[in-house]
């Protein structure tokens, strides 16, 4: 099993995963069927008369729409719980993908097999980006399946789309703390480095509209453009999947370098 890292790491993640799929499902079956049951104007007519700073604050630049369905997820589903599933995984997996072996004493017995170590960093960073994207996919698929179940109108497009940010932003989290962990082989320094950036990321994309002259600071956010755009109602973006994919490119590219140079001895 030694040889097939990535399966390894799958096959350890069997029972976590089907945790993540019962707690997420069943949260979905909760907010689905109290959404079913409430009149979702009544709380927009309460939210409008919330200071527009605040409701900014709490979900972001678009503020807060629970006049449908899209809104009411948007602002207690996708602004920070689910962020905080997948990026959770993903970090935890990236943080310990290298370091953990480090700190085991076992990565050395591992390099000794016949498996180089791009091959290793390369399945464990596979490892973490299917984690994340079995995450992202328990998402879509719980709240599609949930709201066809009570027979409520949702776009499955614009679900894809915060889905498939979530999944980026996750990874690029997930990413950093690889990096991280590559440079000293500490685990716990690796996560809590990704998992501080993601939470200074988050305030940066709540606060920076709140003030004029920070608002251009927005743009250094993987949440802003997580969010941006409204993604659950208006379907994927044009570009702001970009940042991403220069995020993950640029710390995998890091993370091979450092790790190949990396003394372990």
């Amino acid at each position: 099993m030694l040889s097939n890292i990535l399966l390894k790491s799958l096959w350890d993640f069997r029972k976590a995963a089907l945790y993540w799929f019962i707690s997420i499902f069943l949260l979905a079956l909760y907010i689905i069927f109290v959404l079913s049951s409430i009149e979702l104007n009544a709380f927009q007519t309460i939210i409008d008369s919330f200071p527009k700073a605040l409701t900014q604050f709490i979900a972001g630049e678009s503020g807060i729409d629970f006049g449908s369905i899209e809104g009411f997820l948007n602002a207690q589903v996708f602004t920070i719980m689910a962020p905080i599933f997948a990026i959770s995984v993903a970090v935890n997996s990236g943080g310990k993908s290298t370091a953990l072996e480090e700190t085991n004493q076992s990565l050395d017995i591992i390099l000794s097999t016949p498996i180089t170590r791009e091959k290793f960093l390369i399945q464990k960073i596979s490892s973490m980006i299917i984690k994340t994207l079995f995450i992202s996919s328990v998402h879509w698929i719980s709240y599609y399946l949930l709201c066809k179940l009570f027979s409520e109108n949702i776009s499955a497009e614009g679900l894809f789309a915060i889905c498939l940010n979530l999944f980026l932003m996750g990874i690029s989290f997930g990413m950093i703390a690889i990096y991280v962990g590559t440079l000293n082989g500490n685990s716990t320094n690796a996560i809590a480095l990704a998992g501080g950036m993601a939470l200074v990321s988050y305030l940066i994309a709540n606060i920076a509209p709140l003030v004029d002259s920070l608002d251009t600071t927005k743009y250094f956010s993987l949440f802003y453009y997580y969010k941006s755009g409204d993604p659950l109602k208006y379907g994927i973006h044009n570009w702001h999947w970009v940042p991403f994919i220069l995020t993950i490119i640029m710390f995998f590219t890091l993370s091979l370098m450092q790790f190949k140079k990396r003394n372990l001895q």
